[in-house]
């Protein structure tokens, strides 16, 4: 998949100002799709520990950022998922809910969803809320370890995440696997899209 040639037609077609940085960032995409989706079984053997499931894109209000995930998201193949944070995570405390008499609902979720996608897009990813912040690192713990990718869409740096937030303490292994797994990069554009 030539990704940057594709980018470049679909700025072009759409009107959009092609510029340097986002074309870093499509780089940057096509070598995550190379390590994550067009690897050997024994690559992702050997690497599976170490290697980056994630990709964080941050960046202000109107840089292109949902832009250039859509672009992305829409040329891969593998099974996926596009879902807005906060749905996913209301989604995620049904889930439990209905499966309250079972010992896991955690591992039981990912489970379930491994069954249905390869990758997962969240655009606008942040947190507020104290429930979510304090379940995040299981949760996101136990999706890397079952080998589910994630791209990610944020206004906010991994590590200024719940910044505020009541029990931040309790939320900080989630920045840690955050920054484990994933690759963060800021797109930085003067001009609004």
């Amino acid at each position: 998949m030539n990704l940057k040639k594709s980018f470049s037609k679909h700025c072009e077609d759409n009107q959009y100002e092609l510029n340097l940085s986002q074309i870093e960032i499509i780089d940057d995409l096509r070598d995550y799709h190379k390590n994550n989706f067009n690897r050997s079984f024994l690559k992702r053997l050997f690497q599976k520990k170490n290697s980056k499931l994630g990709y964080y894109l941050v960046g202000e209000v109107g840089v292109g950022k949902t832009m250039i995930l859509n672009f992305f998201f829409d040329k891969i193949e593998e099974k996926k998922m596009r879902l807005h944070f906060n749905e996913f995570m209301i989604k995620f405390h049904e889930f439990v809910f209905q499966n309250k008499e079972k010992e896991n609902g955690v591992e039981l979720f990912v489970k379930n969803l491994n069954k249905k996608t390869e990758i997962i897009y969240f655009d606008e990813f942040q947190v507020t809320n104290i429930v979510d912040a304090m379940i995040l690192g299981k949760l996101f713990d136990q999706i890397f370890k079952e080998d589910i990718k994630i791209i990610v869409t944020s206004n906010t740096k991994i590590c200024d995440l719940y910044k505020d937030g009541l029990q931040r303490d309790q939320f900080k292994p989630f920045i840690q696997i955050m920054e484990q797994k994933s690759i963060e990069c800021e797109l930085k554009i003067e001009d609004d899209h």
